[in-house]
């Protein structure tokens, strides 16, 4: 099934809202464009195969010069085709750039057929013959006044007014041979016709009145007769490339369509984005206040015990990200179900929500099960967004042989208007372990790095870490001074000024079981020892 039904399928069965479907990237509208691209690069010969030929002798060129000269000399070389954006997200351009051959003194490189090679030189002498035409019937009509032009008569309107903009453009080219002053010459379709009843044609010829010698590399020839040989030059091996413009650049109407219209989509998208985590941000927080109502172990009746087992529970999932270390990131769509259906299974086993004691925990507890639904659904809706500009993308590439799907990317997410769309999931993750997680402490936090029990009373030693006091004395006993963790010898010198009260008081507050099955523990291992001990003294 083509990617097409799916998508909209997928959109309809994963229960997205209809406001979100409408703001999905709409793939058929821009399939529709890339078939005008296809058509357009025809009608100016550059068909796929054209551009491939170019593509593959740039990477041959390239290759070779990395393997006999090193890259300080491939980097000197301009590449033979270059596909780029200019502009800003609101206003911008695509163009295509193909620099002549300037390594074998032809027009193009020698691995190009002769068809081939007579069409993009066909395409050079095009350009500068209308750009030479138009320049000399401007400044006649300047010297007659306001008498039309032979381009205005056959359908070519020129003006240089400011107030005159033109329509949609069907194609631009431009000239230039120093890269920094390139001459225009964009035709556009008007809505009046000629008397013959085909659409008149009007060009914005604002920045085309330069001074000619802008349209080619020879420095040492005249303006006039510059021109006059660019608009003579046709396919020979023989010609000397200072007589041909070096660069030709193209802009085309039908992929700046088809990319101002992915644009659009892609800035609404992460404007929806910054809403929605803006939204369950706001819910995470709601959550974090409420939740010491009912699990502050200052209440009498309280449901501390089993908030802290449920968020156990949830951190052990690690649904949308995962902090182990053989999959540690972010997780898929379907990843997240299958952990979200975990944590789900186990709740279900120990059977939790039966235990609450305040029916306000229940609703704490539907509102933060409505959050990981809306996170897993804006997770689906982003992902299938993603898919399909990938695929958009690769589709352009494969119709065109253009590096759109490298190219745009780059330009879109370093642009100072474009958002870099990072995961809603991933960063409300990160507000819920900031603000909702940590209300609840948790036994892994509190524990001794020796026993793995709870660290009662705990003792923190001079290089900050902290153990129980039963696993200090056993190593005080043994003689032995290093930490067990950063190995300085701090723990001989510990004493009864290193106990950290305010950690003793704060186990005692939230982990109450703990520290009375640590303290029963410690007080039955004390017994055995002196029972050892006057056994000993016995024997003797």
């Amino acid at each position: 099934m083509k990617f097409a039904k799916v998508f909209q399928q997928l959109l309809d069965e994963e229960s997205i809202p209809k406001e979100w479907v409408g703001m999905a990237i709409q793939y058929k509208a821009l399939k529709k464009c890339i078939n005008k691209v296809v058509q357009e690069l025809a009608e100016l010969g550059l068909e796929k195969e054209t551009l491939q030929l170019l593509l593959a002798y740039e990477r041959a060129q390239r290759s070779h010069a990395l393997g006999t000269s090193g890259v300080g000399s491939n980097e000197k070389q301009k590449p033979k085709l270059v596909y780029s954006f200019e502009g800003t997200l609101h206003e911008f351009v695509p163009k295509i750039t193909i620099n002549l051959d300037t390594v074998n003194g032809t027009l193009f490189s020698a691995a190009i057929s002769p068809e081939i090679r007579e069409r993009l030189a066909s395409l050079v002498s095009n350009v500068a013959r209308e750009s030479s035409q138009i320049t000399a019937d401007r400044e006649d009509a300047d010297e007659a006044g306001s008498l039309p032009s032979p381009l205005e008569e056959c359908g070519i309107y020129i003006s240089d007014r400011e107030d005159i903009q033109p329509d949609i453009c069907n194609a631009c080219y431009a000239v230039a041979t120093d890269g920094s002053l390139p001459a225009t010459f964009e035709p556009t379709t008007r809505d009046d016709s000629d008397a013959s009843g085909g659409p008149k044609r009007q060009c914005d010829m604002r920045n085309l009145f330069k001074p000619e010698y802008y349209l080619m590399q020879a420095a040492a020839s005249k303006p006039g007769d510059a021109c006059s040989d660019v608009a003579r030059a046709k396919y020979d091996p023989e010609t000397p490339f200072d007589a041909i413009p070096s660069t030709i650049e193209l802009h085309l109407h039908s992929d700046s369509e088809f990319f101002k219209m992915l644009c659009t989509e892609l800035v609404g998208l992460d404007s929806l984005h910054e809403e929605q985590e803006k939204q369950l941000s706001e819910q995470v927080t709601d959550i974090a206040r409420s939740l010491p109502h009912v699990a502050s172990p200052l209440h009498k009746r309280n449901d501390l015990y089993v908030w802290r087992e449920i968020f156990r529970l949830y951190i052990d999932a690690g649904v949308f990200f995962s902090t182990l270390e053989q999959d540690h990131g972010e997780r898929g769509v379907e990843k997240a179900k299958q952990q979200l259906e975990w944590f789900t299974d186990q709740l279900r086993q120990m059977n939790l929500m039966s235990r609450f004691k305040l029916p306000e925990s229940k609703t704490i507890w539907e509102s933060f099960w409505m959050l990981n639904m809306s996170l897993l659904q804006s997770a689906q809706f982003q992902t299938l967004n993603q898919t399909a500009t990938t695929k958009i993308l690769k589709k352009f590439d494969k119709m065109t042989a253009l590096s759109a799907g490298q190219v745009f990317p780059e330009f879109y997410f370093n642009n100072p208007s474009g958002s870099v769309s990072t995961s809603v999931a991933k960063s409300v993750c990160f507000v819920m372990a900031e603000q909702l997680l940590t209300v609840i402490p948790q036994l892994d936090d509190y524990s001794c790095p020796v026993c793995y029990q709870i660290a009662f009373k705990p003792v923190r030693l001079d290089c900050g870490h902290v153990f129980c006091i039963r696993c200090l004395v056993k190593l005080q006993r043994e003689q032995r001074d290093g930490c067990p963790i950063c190995r300085q010898n701090v723990l001989l010198n510990a004493n009864g000024q290193n106990i950290d009260i305010a950690l003793y008081n704060q186990m005692l507050l939230y982990f109450p079981r703990e520290t009375k099955a640590k303290q029963a523990a410690n007080e039955k291992e004390i017994t055995k020892e002196q029972f050892n001990q006057r056994k000993q003294c016995v024997i003797q």
